[in-house]
């Protein structure tokens, strides 16, 4: 491009821009060839004047050739430090010793962000002085680490900036590119796919969308001024905001209509693996839909309505969804960059609502085509860095603004006051190295031009001297004495020093430079905010800055100075009072959870009550743990957010899911031959039978949960095939006289269909004394040979009832309730209820409760406080001894409540102590009722 350039300007022919006076202001000179052009403009040009910074030793060595002179350097006319830094910096020479003046400051600030705020808080203060934004300029040596820092803290100061370099923000477009390509390398993964959902950028469905769209590469050769001029310049694609009837719309504004419900049916479907398993899992889900829908009729219009709905989900997200995973499968295991690129942007075409910005960046990398075969995480390791950020341009016109930009940038730019940061140990100078394809003694070779580690030395410490060099009243050099990332502290770079030295003529300490750096002012990480609330440059740090003095004077002296706080911000104002009540230790009140229940919430709770609605033990069981958690559990439902995942070890409420299904499916085939009780005539064979029901349980279960390492499933499947032979074992030797008699009896499960149920259960939950509507299922009820009954709850994890547990102080509450269902339920005697740890890991121990007076009123007890508790409204979040550790609520609560409401109101202050026959739920709990009750 030189060559023919310099054989135009030589060819003699006539131009506006030839034959006329030159100038040339800090041109860079990096190539012989570029020299040679400029010698061509030089030699017709009638009078030529060069500039070049001092230190720009190549460039100026190139213009001494090219224009057949002699440099001639200008001698600095005034006497102040920032002269004195311009002309020594880097330099043999030295000026006369003498402090530091306010032309030239130093400072370190905790941190990259930090620095960036003083920076912003400087420029203000300038700015307040009368110096222009566009006669202020901020030189980075390192921009990459700063742009993000800059940007927020010039945005938070309401400092209009320009960024020379353009600044990033996330694309919302690639990164949904890059999340569908994450969910081919997963193995087509529902969890990248429900991310790529919530990006919104779904895609129209409507049928006449185009197939491909093409955009231009953004070409480094056009500046973007130009780019931005010319009339083929693609405009940005626009959308409705609205469409006629959102209703009926799959995807308005680039999301789906609901994209919950579409993720909660990749959880249902249990869509993990290739795409035959997408496809045969929904085409199963739908299929199971229709039989509930088929089963519902009209008789229950709101549950229909509410499968209809679950249905038309369904065939949205499979009409939208099996093309675009149809898409990823077609992805090539390994191709070369052509083939790679044609399939990006038909897939990008298909699946990206503004694929714009990503179809230019996919264009860009077209001269790599022949490049190959190469494997997806190659393909994304390129485009991660491509397409995770998107890059905005800078506007078209710099003033107005402050002028932001790259130390190198500073070339023929003159500024009043310059900043100039991150001069700290490893920032600047960087870390270079030698080109590795071709290495120095190989460059000196072939061309003594050729730049070398002197060279990018050199280049390093020109950028500085550029920066500081375009300062005409100040410069301010800074640099973050704290790694924020790492923890450690930072040093001042040697730059530092030596920017000291060509400014004071002494080369100081570090210790001094560190001294000197903090200034007088007390600066910390922990509290972002200046000493003086009028140097705040927002609301923030203004009400921080007000703050920090009162919390250590007098109570009495401050009382009310941070009251506008509470006028200023309503939220701010709730919470503070909230926060304030919850630590009260005289009383209960609305903050500390459902407590002083009004007329609203009373009429709320009401479709609540024992009596109203059905309850199973396990939600009443969380009474005992927190009042609170049974409130979010148990009337608002709230639970865990599930995320469809290869399982890579099997958790124990699927390894108890799964040991449950086959020991109903283990006894009723044995019951269906009449094989019961087992014994130990028949034992071997009913251990045999047990090997082919799990293997058959446990296909269904792998299928449905795709585990990510097969030996580890196997090995789980292993030790459940153990248990269950153990089991049996110890069933065959037991001559007590019960012989197992239903199986995974159900009552009020309705609102959702089991496979595994006993004949005799019903849809209607059980009444029990006390008003009690309770619903579940019994593992199994046992029938003794003299006719009573017992009931069993099988336990698949460690031993935590007591020998003489009753209630377990409300924790333990399947055995009496169950007990108390079963007898009303198949009106019959029930002999007592029993929990049965069946594994190793509970050593095959039982504790039995049996069905007699104290139970019954252990039971009715419990009942009575729930009871008490909905009718009032008074459940408070008041946690037991560790009850906090492994709550799913933690989140909502907060990690103090138990350390909290021990210094609230409790049982041995505001009740006395009941009889020593109630277990600890009915101390604690008839406390609550009596703190209810006084209220």
């Amino acid at each position: 491009m030189f060559v023919a350039a310099c054989d135009a300007v030589t060819s003699g022919e006539r131009s506006p821009l030839l034959d006329v006076p030159l100038v040339l202001l800090d041109v860079p000179l990096h190539a012989e060839r570029e020299a040679d052009l400029v010698a061509a403009l030089a030699a017709r040009a009638p009078a030529v004047l060069a500039t070049a910074a001092a230190g720009d030793e190549r460039s100026i060595v190139h213009l001494e050739r090219a224009l057949a002179t002699d440099r001639e350097v200008v001698p600095a006319h005034e006497q102040h430090s920032l002269s004195n830094l311009r002309t020594h910096l880097f330099e043999v020479s030295a000026p006369a010793e003498r402090d530091l003046d306010e032309r030239v400051t130093l400072r370190s600030w905790p941190g990259e962000a930090r620095e960036c705020v003083e920076i912003a808080r400087g420029i203000r203060a300038e700015a307040a002085r009368g110096v222009a934004f566009d006669r202020m300029a901020i030189f980075l040596p390192a921009q990459h680490d700063y742009t993000s820092h800059l940007e927020e803290a010039l945005r938070r100061a309401e400092v209009p900036a320009f960024f020379a370099r353009g600044t990033t923000r996330p694309d919302p477009g690639g990164r949904a590119l890059l999340a569908l390509l994450a969910c081919k390398a997963e193995g087509l993964s529902a969890r990248r796919f429900a991310e790529y959902l919530s990006l919104a950028q779904v895609p129209s469905l409507d049928a006449d969308a185009p197939d491909t769209v093409w955009a231009p590469p953004e070409h480094d050769l056009v500046p973007p001024v130009i780019a931005d001029a010319l009339p083929a310049a693609a405009e940005p694609a626009v959308h409705d905001p609205l469409p006629l009837d959102p209703a009926h719309e799959r995807v308005v504004a680039g999301a789906v209509r609901a994209p919950w419900r579409w993720e909660q049916l990749l959880v249902e479907g249990a869509v993990i693996g290739g795409a035959d398993r997408w496809e045969r899992r929904l085409a199963g889900l739908e299929g199971e839909l229709r039989v509930r829908r088929a089963s519902v009729g009209d008789e229950d219009e709101a549950r229909a309505t509410r499968i209809e709905r679950t249905l038309a989900d369904l065939a949205h997200l499979r009409a939208f969804a099996m093309p675009l995973v149809a898409r990823l499968t077609a992805l090539p295991e390994r191709a070369r960059w052509g083939d790679w690129l044609e399939h990006l942007r038909t897939l990008a075409a298909a699946a990206l609502r503004d694929p714009d910005h990503v179809l230019a960046a996919l264009a860009e990398l077209a001269p790599m085509a022949p490049v190959g075969p190469i494997d997806l995480e190659e393909v994304r390791l390129v485009l991660a860095v491509r397409l995770r950020e998107l890059r905005d341009r800078p506007s078209r016109r710099r003033y107005g603004a402050v002028y932001v930009a790259p130390a190198h940038a500073a070339r023929g730019l003159v500024f009043d006051v310059v900043f100039v940061a991150g001069l700290a140990e490893r920032i600047v100078p960087r870390k270079i190295t030698e080109d590795p394809i071709l290495l120095d003694a190989s460059r000196r070779a072939l061309a003594p031009t050729l730049a070398t580690q002197a060279d990018r030395v050199a280049a390093e410490r020109l950028a500085l001297r550029l920066a500081v060099g375009a300062a005409r009243a100040r410069v301010a050099l800074s640099y973050p004495r704290l790694d924020t990332e790492q923890g450690r502290p930072r040093v001042p770079s040697f730059y530092t020093l030596e920017a000291l030295r060509a400014a004071e003529g002494r080369l100081p300490s570090f210790e001094e430079i560190a001294g000197r750096a903090r200034g007088e002012g007390i600066v910390r990480l922990g509290w972002p905010a200046p000493e003086r609330p009028e140097d705040a440059i927002d609301d923030a740090e203004y009400d921080l800055a007000l703050l920090a003095p009162l919390l250590g004077d007098d109570p009495e002296t401050t009382r009310g100075k941070a009251r506008y706080l509470l006028g200023a911000n309503a939220h701010l104002a709730r919470a503070l009072r909230a926060r304030a009540r919850r630590w009260l230790r005289t009383r209960w009140t609305h903050a500390d959870g459902l407590v002083d229940t009004d007329d609203l919430g009373r009429a709320a709770l009401a479709r609540h009550q024992l009596a109203v609605r059905s309850y199973s033990p396990t939600a009443l069981q969380h009474f005992a743990a927190c009042p609170y958690r049974f409130f979010l559990q148990a009337v608002h439902r709230l639970a865990p957010r599930e995320e469809p995942a290869a399982i890579e070890a099997m958790d124990p409420l699927t390894r108890g899911a799964l040991f449950h299904d086959v020991q109903f499916a283990l006894l009723s085939r044995l019951r269906a031959e009449e094989r019961l009780p087992v014994t130990a005539a028949n034992c071997a064979a009913a251990q045999a039978t047990i090997d082919g029901v799990l293997d058959e349980v446990a296909a269904t279960y792998r299928e449905k949960l795709a585990p990510a390492i097969p030996r580890v499933w196997d090995d789980a499947i292993e030790s459940i095939r153990a248990d269950l032979r153990e089991w049996l074992r110890r069933a065959s030797e037991d001559e007590s006289g019960w012989v197992p008699h239903r199986f995974e009896l159900s009552f009020g499960i309705v609102d959702r269909d089991r496979t595994n149920a006993d004949p005799a259960s019903t849809p209607d939950p059980v009444p029990l004394a006390g008003g009690l509507q309770l619903r579940g299922a019994i593992d199994l009820v046992e029938r003794h040979v003299r006719g009573h009954l017992r009931v069993t709850d099988h336990k698949t994890g460690k031993v935590r009832a007591r020998p003489d547990v009753v209630v377990g102080g409300g924790e333990i509450l399947q055995p009496i309730l169950y007990a108390l269902a079963c007898e009303r339920l198949l009106h019959e005697p029930v002999a007592a209820g029993r929990l049965y740890y069946c594994t190793a890991t509970g050593s095959y121990e039982e504790r039995v409760v049996p069905l007699d007076e104290k139970s019954r009123a252990a039971a009715s007890t419990v009942v009575t406080i729930l009871d008490r508790a909905l009718r009032d409204g008074f459940l408070p979040a008041a946690p037991a001894s560790r009850a906090c550790e492994y709550c799913d609520y933690r989140p909502v609560c907060g990690p103090y409540e138990e350390t909290r409401t021990k210094n609230k109101p409790g049982p041995r202050t505001m009740a006395p102590r009941p009889p020593g026959r109630y277990s600890r739920i009915s101390r604690r709990a008839i406390a609550f009722v009596a703190i209810s009750t006084r209220r």
